[in-house]
């Protein structure tokens, strides 16, 4: 009803550095991991079974967001988008952030439902954490909204560290938003306070 009435919204920040990865992120011999490149973004969004837009293709080829995913006999079983320096609040439940250049932000991600049930989208996480290591990226950040228990128990699994809650309130240009201090303290930064995407560094070399 708060949402509805006042888009009040509380997510979970959670932080996971690589060297909490658990000893099960591991690749499966029966799948293939790796990054996704802009032609298959575009063509798998016509299949609305997978909930993908033509345009994010877009962002693979800026060099600011990269897609992750995890391959059965051709088939994406799974997949998460990764966002480097900062996102607008499109892509976080209406609050824009920044943050440092060793940090990736971990958004969107699906698991297809015919291979739903198998963890693959916490190993995918795991292993596209180690891949970005190549980059220069260290940690994630995601945001989990605090009734979304099974997400906060897979992220918990897979190693994330509970920052605190950030809580929102309004809408567009008339929001208020409370951010945890851990995370502030750790570079992150939300709403007015966040860099401008256009401001944002690029890891270079990363396409």
């Amino acid at each position: 009803m708060g949402r509805r009435l006042l888009g009040a919204l509380s997510m979970r920040v959670l932080w996971l550095d690589a060297d909490r990865l658990p000893d099960w992120i591991l690749p499966d011999p029966g799948l293939e991991f790796r990054f996704l490149e802009p032609e298959e973004v575009r063509w798998l969004a016509e299949d609305p079974d997978y909930e993908l837009e033509a345009a994010m293709a877009e962002e693979i080829e800026h060099g600011t967001d990269f897609c992750f995913g995890a391959f059965a006999e051709g088939r994406l079983a799974t997949y998460g988008w990764y966002s480097l320096g900062g996102v607008d609040g499109s892509h976080a439940m209406g609050v824009a952030m920044s943050f440092p250049p060793d940090v990736a932000y971990m958004y969107k991600g699906f698991t297809h439902p015919d291979f739903r049930g198998r963890r693959l989208h916490a190993l995918a996480t795991g292993l596209a954490l180690r891949e970005l290591g190549g980059y220069g990226v260290t940690r994630l950040i995601s945001l989990v909204e605090s009734v979304n228990w099974a997400s906060s128990r897979s992220c918990a699994r897979l190693g994330y560290v509970d920052l605190g809650r950030r809580f929102s309130i309004g809408w567009g240009r008339f929001r208020w938003v409370w951010a945890p201090k851990a995370a502030r303290q750790l570079g992150v930064r939300f709403g007015e306070q966040a860099r401008p995407r256009s401001d944002c560094p690029v890891l270079a070399g990363m396409r």
